[in-house]
């Protein structure tokens, strides 16, 4: 097959998005025919129907709704080329949009805003997003960079995909979230030691995202129980107050616990080597943008302060 026409996939996308040739033409400024040819050369070159009439207009077929994705991702990335070249015609400072989960937010990503904005031209915006969703922004060519994590006990669940690069800052190790008064917190701060999930096995836990929840049942079965789930927040306030009042315990990143752990609780290490998660940075492959460069820079030497080398 030969190569396929770059303009031809960015219309067939935005017959999708008008849902006739006509909106199409009126829309983009090409002439209805011209647009009737590119979709017929398309369609010749792939050996497949791509676009069908129906009595509301046009919808595309399975193959053409496949390759109008790849029309998105082309227009995404123009539209970009188009902003980025602006700015340098108009000596803009560079404006960089970052994802992070709460947890990374409120520490390492929260630091290197302030960071960047006291000591650069850079503009740095933070958005806060859980990793599958911001993995999602950077592929459309919505943010630039996406702070993320992968579990050590479910390494698969996060998908990067080829053309993205993952950049690792460290890793965060889990903490067994615990009231003071409990037997498990009095004999930690008694030896200092690691605690075993298992020492929490009879209690009642309170978990976090479905991802979260996955990670605490992973490693309960390595400790040999099975939790029990009573409540499941992604808030971490309001899962230092349930644990507080006496609800249950929890497994919290140690991010969650360097922004006011409340007096009454105690953050206990794992005696686990996959109690961890990995923390990164993920941009599309192939960015090499000085501004996105010194964002990395900074963020790497920000993480020294929160994350362990492993």
């Amino acid at each position: 097959m030969a190569g396929l026409n770059p303009q031809s996939l960015v219309t067939l996308w935005q017959i999708e998005q008008y849902g006739s040739f006509s909106a199409t033409a009126k829309a983009t400024g090409w002439s209805q025919p011209a647009i009737s040819q590119q979709i017929k050369k398309l369609e010749a070159q792939c050996g497949s129907t791509l676009v069908q009439r129906t009595s509301h207009g046009v919808e595309l077929t399975a193959t053409g709704s496949m390759l109008a994705r790849h029309g998105e991702a082309i227009a995404d990335r123009l539209e970009r080329a188009a902003r980025e070249v602006e700015d340098y015609r108009h000596h803009r400072f560079a404006h960089l949009h970052l994802v992070a989960p709460p947890s990374i937010c409120s520490t390492i990503a929260a630091r290197t805003v302030v960071k960047l904005s006291m000591f650069t031209d850079i503009e740095l915006s933070l958005i806060q997003m859980e990793p599958p969703e911001a993995i999602g922004l950077i592929s459309q060519g919505k943010a630039d960079a996406a702070a993320v994590f992968r579990y050590s006990s479910i390494p698969n669940f996060l998908h990067i995909g080829d053309d993205l690069t993952f950049h690792s800052l460290g890793y965060d190790p889990m903490r067994l979230l615990v009231h003071r008064s409990s037997g498990i917190a009095k004999r930690f701060e008694e030896t200092g030691d690691p605690v075993s999930l298992s020492a929490a096995k009879d209690e009642h836990w309170i978990a976090g995202c479905p991802t979260c929840r996955a990670n605490l049942v992973k490693l309960a079965t390595r400790a040999g129980f099975k939790p029990d789930i009573r409540h499941c927040t992604d808030d971490y306030w309001a899962t230092q107050n349930l644990v507080e009042v006496g609800m249950g315990v929890s497994l919290v990143p140690a991010l969650d616990t360097h922004i006011n752990l409340q007096g009454d609780l105690v953050a206990c290490p794992i005696a686990d080597d996959f109690a961890a998660r990995e923390v990164g940075i993920v941009t599309r492959a192939g960015d090499h943008r000085p501004a996105l460069g010194s964002l990395l820079e900074e963020l790497e030497r920000t993480a020294l302060k929160y994350l362990s080398a492993k």
